[in-house]
């Protein structure tokens, strides 16, 4: 009996861009001295936040989220239609239902890509990539 084992990738999974937004209002820490009994000393020896980007009411998860990849998809120069997954790792999702992956897919345009949420609080990046890695290596999505 012989056992053949799968040759190893010769090209691995990267990321080969990155694209991020932020909401562009704030609120500083003078702001909220303002509000609350406390300065910028405190907040800052405390947590080290100087500001906050806050959403305007009405601007949901997908809105921030499809903000990022349009970035991310201009800077790697493809289409959203090249796409074949979108995984979108939050504990802020738009709704139960629909996944809001599904709506980033539908608001970018992308049409070939399947999605789901992945709710794992602050490591749901890393839990994402491996999942996307994994998928990659089974020769499952591309893009």
């Amino acid at each position: 009996m012989s056992l053949t084992l799968k040759p190893r990738h010769s090209v691995r999974a990267k990321i080969s861009a990155v694209g991020t937004y932020v909401p562009p209002k704030l609120l500083t820490n003078a702001d909220l001295e303002k509000m609350v009994d406390t300065n910028d000393q405190w907040i800052v020896e405390r947590t080290g936040i100087r500001e906050r980007h806050i959403v305007e009411k009405g601007t949901a998860t997908s809105d921030l989220a499809v903000e990022a990849a349009k970035k991310c998809l201009a800077i790697r120069g493809i289409d959203a239609s090249e796409l074949d997954a979108i995984i979108v790792a939050t504990v802020t999702p738009d709704m139960t239902f629909p996944a809001t992956a599904c709506l980033v897919q539908n608001k970018l345009g992308a049409s070939k890509a399947w999605g789901f949420d992945l709710s794992a609080a602050c490591s749901g990046f890393i839990y994402a990539l491996q999942m996307a890695r994994s998928w990659w290596r089974a020769e499952r999505i591309r893009r």
